[in-house]
């Protein structure tokens, strides 16, 4: 594309660069008017169905018509790259004017009341901004402010790619359900967005202030919301009642439009009262006196100097076999949750049920950074990592380790006049991922915890070798191979059970329920079996001719070949609709056997399968692969992402691959643990945005360690930590921990 036109603009200049957009200042001869451009990246267009896309969406913010909205006029695509043409506007953004300074509660008030309006347009269209920041609201030469790029976050991060659908926003200003990876937004998350904008024109800076995007993120969720009366006594206190109400935590509890919300806000800055306001929860606001764990002080302009001691922290007990775990009493809660008010009595219920679920299972995300499951390094403190850019960087990272949340030291009781304690909701579980527990191998036994490595519990002591670790539908238990049995335990009670027994096999090596419960994959002698998940029925299976009489799916009784030889299956993933099976099996090569993954749909039992895809085989090298053609593991997202580890050393660590089956595009060695050797045990997070696996430096006596990791992020250069693990866990050299996402079990069943 030529930099002195595109299309029939005109370029005079850019104005400025992103991660995700070029915006240029360019003149359109038609119109006789300046224009600005924004110019995508040339490899959306790798996906074939951006184009499609591309143009829907931007017709449908074209169509936006309001005038706090920048309007759309025109798009097109120049030699490969798509683009946007925009009004120009030249008042510069909001970001470029809170680098001058601060602004009045009035001028605030006036600007947000104006975004909020441009809001209500278009969320009564059903479209949602997703990624409301300063960088994006722009002012005219009269300096009325506007909102821009409407569409564009989801447009640039809609495309199903080799690192898969991403959580898109900007962590400063994402709402908790952004925060939470929730697919269906709705105008609730601009709102609570739009809050926190109104804060930082206020203060300065934003309320929830961290080291890296992560910890920020996880300070939406539970952080509570800054008391403007402490930093800013002099404005109407109805401000600080409209701010609590935008910036709640749940959205139900928010306004419920933007209209609403401007209307609420203008009254608040003439010190009146609003009906919307009656509703806001005054309990989640930061109490006088009382800072949360490594929370940024607030600037002494603004706050009154006071000292205030820190909690003394407990070290958390050993962990404990499931066996001998006391029985959980909810007693003491409830009954603290209707004697403390206000800030005292939800944070004490906070760190009260964490602390009792997992002596502290929010400990890793305002811990040093070893306790922390993926910490992304900020790029540009100045916002979190954010850059300031016409297009800032839009960061995609999900629920992850959250921050610890420190008992205040002020317990008092509040004022006579504060509202009547209500029951408290119970805290929901951490997630990540659409998971709440990773189980795993260590010392041949099971060991369970939950995402941030808290609640540490071993869940079988029999020492015993295991393989084939999985979780089963229900998330009540887990499935594994031990010698010539397939065996379950039960989570709650730790029962183990054993599912079928082949005493007379030469292999046992994979076992598979299909995603809705009604089927069981079993390579056994490395022939591949479909049966009905039958408990009763599999108990009495011995031999592989029990299973050709169980099968209902004669087309995997066994799955054979074209030519009717018997595919020797070694491990087997289903696909999340229960229509596919992935395979690693041994196959001929080039004058040797070694391992490839296939794909083979699984919806006509009668009909001979096809192989619909085979790899690496000729879609991609793996290093050593001629010499030792092994293949140590595979996981996978249940859709079109796999992620495999060579065999290089240690009995299966070796380095991580990428490819995607949709695309037919593999990313090799990209070796995310400072681009070096070595890992093993792949697997994904139920929505498949999160990686798990171990890590093994390439050295001599190096100690195994757990990682989870954004997908979206690996091959950015991003510096990841560990699990936080007991000290001497994983330390042989040869372990194999084959951790597992639990997916978060069906509360309705």
């Amino acid at each position: 594309m030529s930099l002195e036109k595109i299309g029939r603009y005109q370029i005079k200049s850019e104005l400025g660069r992103g991660g995700m957009a070029t915006v240029y200042h360019a003149y359109d001869p038609n119109f006789e008017r300046d224009v600005a451009i924004k110019v995508l990246p040339r490899a959306f267009l790798h996906d074939p169905q951006f184009r499609a896309r591309f143009e829907r969406e931007a017709k449908t913010v074209a169509a936006l018509e309001h005038a706090a909205i920048v309007p759309v006029y025109d798009f097109g695509e120049e030699d490969g790259q798509p683009y946007i043409v925009m009004r120009m506007m030249s008042g510069g953004d909001l970001a470029g004017k809170l680098r001058d300074g601060n602004l009045s509660f009035q001028e605030a008030a006036k600007i947000t009341e104006r975004l909020a309006s441009g809001l209500e347009a278009a969320h009564r269209k059903g479209i949602i901004h997703r990624d409301m920041k300063p960088g994006n609201i722009l002012f005219d030469q009269y300096d009325n402010a506007y909102l821009s790029d409407f569409g564009i976050a989801r447009l640039t991060h809609g495309s199903h790619t080799l690192t898969g659908e991403n959580i898109i926003g900007t962590p400063a200003y994402m709402s908790p359900e952004q925060v939470q990876g929730e697919k269906e937004l709705d105008g609730r998350s601009d709102l609570y967005s739009l809050g926190i904008i109104f804060y930082q024109m206020l203060v300065g800076d934003t309320p929830y202030q961290d080291t890296t995007p992560a910890k920020v993120m996880m300070k939406h969720i539970l952080e509570p919301v800054p008391d403007l009366a402490l930093i800013m006594p002099e404005i109407p206190p109805e401000l600080g009642q409209w701010l609590l109400k935008a910036l709640a935590k749940d959205p139900d509890d928010r306004f419920a439009t933007a209209k609403e919300m401007g209307e609420a806000l203008q009254s608040a800055a003439q010190g009146r009262s609003h009906h919307a306001l009656a509703s806001a929860d005054t309990t989640a606001v930061q109490e006088p006196g009382t800072r949360l764990a490594q929370q940024p002080p607030v600037p002494q302009d603004y706050a009154p100097q006071q000292a205030v001691a820190p909690p003394q922290q407990t070290p958390p007990p050993p962990p404990t076999p499931l066996s001998e775990k006391p029985k959980r009493s909810w007693l003491p809660f409830a009954i603290g949750g209707f004697i403390l008010l206000g800030i005292g009595a939800v944070i004490v219920l906070v760190v009260a049920f964490m602390g009792y679920q997992g002596r502290g299972p929010l400990a890793a995300a305002l811990a040093p950074p070893t306790s922390t499951a993926a910490i992304l390094q900020p790029s540009d403190p100045s916002e979190s990592g954010i850059t300031n850019t016409p297009e800032e960087a839009v960061v995609s990272v999900a629920d992850t380790a959250a921050p610890t949340v420190e008992l205040p030291t002020n317990t008092e009781a509040p004022p006579t006049d504060t509202p009547e304690a209500t029951a408290t909701s119970t805290p929901e579980a951490l997630t990540l991922g659409g998971a709440d527990k990773i189980a795993f191998i260590n010392d041949n036994n099971i060991w369970v915890m939950n995402v941030d490595g808290s609640d540490l519990q071993q869940l079988t002591n029999d020492g015993a070798i295991k393989t084939d670790l999985a979780w089963m539908p229900d998330g009540k238990g887990l499935t594994y191979i031990s010698g010539k049995c397939i065996w379950s335990a039960e989570l709650e009670t730790g029962r183990l059970d054993f599912i079928a027994c082949f005493e007379s096999s030469d292999y046992l090596e994979s076992f598979a329920i299909s995603p809705d419960g009604t089927q069981a994959a079993i390579a056994v002698n490395r022939a591949l079996y479909i049966v009905p998940f039958d408990l009763d029925r599999l108990r009495e299976v011995r031999y592989n001719t029990h299973l050709e009489e169980m099968s209902e799916c004669p087309a995997y009784d066994p799955l054979k070949t074209s030519t009717e030889s018997i595919v020797a299956v070694q491990k087997v993933r289903w696909s999340d609709d229960g229509q596919s099976l992935s395979v690693m099996v041994l196959a001929a090569l080039t004058g040797v056997q070694g391992d490839i993954i296939q794909m083979f749909p699984v919806g006509d039992c009668e009909s001979q399968p096809f192989r619909s895809d085979e790899f690496p085989a000729a879609r991609f090298t793996v290093r050593d692969y001629d010499d030792s053609p092994y293949l140590q593991n595979f996981g996978y997202d249940g859709g079109y992402l796999y992620a495999i580890t060579s065999y290089t050393r240690n009995d299966g660590f070796g380095h991580l691959y990428l490819y995607n089956a949709d695309l037919h595009r593999a990313d090799v060695e990209v070796n995310p643990i400072g681009g070096t050797c070595c890992y093993r045990d792949p697997q994904f997070s139920p929505d498949g945005r999160y990686l798990i696996f171990a890590y093994q430096p390439f050295e001599a006596g190096a100690t195994t360690r757990l990682y989870i990791v954004p997908f979206g992020t690996i091959g950015m250069g991003v510096e990841y930590e560990p699990l936080s693990l007991p000290e001497g866990f994983l330390s042989d050299p040869k372990a194999k921990p084959q951790p597992v996402f639990r997916p978060i079990p069906d509360s309705s069943g």
